[in-house]
């Protein structure tokens, strides 16, 4: 009943990032294994969660590795550790290569990625001059989050509502963001990155993602990916609950990995 539970509530997570997802979506999996749920279940479990975020490429990574070693209950707990442990290295690498990139000057960045956070507070105590603007990032309001979070590590931001941010990008260096996945034709992101990326290459402002290999998707965008976002409002009218959006790689400048500084095409 507890692992259930535990299932559902991952299912149903509509603020948590994607390597933070697949972190408990891992160990959830491992404890099921230990605890001698049959393959079927597992596999189900593991397509729950994939099918629950089709957006999020790591947890559609967790699934194929589920469904290769669900007979091999050892194998399964040690790719499934080994994915993790493989994911939060990369991730460290990439913040690493991001704050070093990070160029001076204003930072446009909308919705919370991890990632995004982690090099902006690195870049920050290695001395760089950056200012932030976080946009709101409705529905959902993570934005608000990550303002309030570098606000704490004494990261000099600021906080706009989501369309006030076509006014800021002329203004800024770099518009950059994190990714749920990097599928076969374009970046999928919080909802209102295609605009805000589209503004930005009419602004000559460069668009950028940080990401690792596990955000990789061999697949192109389908509708599903589109999500289903928090209300905007608690009333009774038609609303648009679109949770993340497609930017094709023509917007993007590049994507900063593991590996480090890639330039798009």
């Amino acid at each position: 009943m507890q692992r259930r539970q535990e299932l559902e509530r991952l299912c149903a997570d509509r603020k948590s990032g994607a390597a933070t997802l697949t972190r408990k979506a891992a160990r959830l999996l491992v404890r099921m294994v230990k605890s001698g749920v049959d393959p079927p279940t597992l596999v189900a479990a593991a397509e729950r969660l994939s099918g629950a975020h089709p957006a999020m490429a790591p947890l559609w990574h967790l699934m194929q590795l589920t469904r290769q070693h669900a007979a091999m209950p050892r194998h399964l707990v040690l790719a499934l550790r080994q994915f993790a442990a493989d994911m939060d290295a990369h991730i460290q690498s990439a913040v690493t290569h991001t704050a070093e990139w990070l160029p001076e000057g204003v930072v446009l960045t909308h919705s919370f990625s991890s990632l995004v956070f982690r090099a902006l507070v690195q870049a920050h105590r290695q001395g760089k001059g950056e200012r932030i603007v976080c946009t709101a990032s409705h529905p959902g309001s993570e934005g608000v989050g990550m303002a309030k979070a570098l606000m704490r590590e004494g990261v000099a931001v600021t906080l706009v509502a989501d369309l006030q941010a076509f006014a800021w990008l002329p203004r800024c260096a770099v518009l950059l963001v994190g990714a749920d996945a990097l599928c076969l034709d374009g970046l999928v992101h919080k909802v209102g990155t295609r605009p805000l990326a589209m503004m930005a290459k009419q602004s000559g402002v460069p668009f950028w993602s940080v990401a690792t290999s596990e955000k990789c998707l061999p697949l192109p965008w389908r509708e599903e990916m589109k999500g289903k976002a928090p209300p905007v409002a608690k009333i009774g009218v038609a609303q648009d609950r679109t949770l993340y959006d497609l930017t094709e790689w023509q917007l993007v400048a590049g994507v900063i990995d593991e590996e480090g500084v890639k330039i798009q095409g």
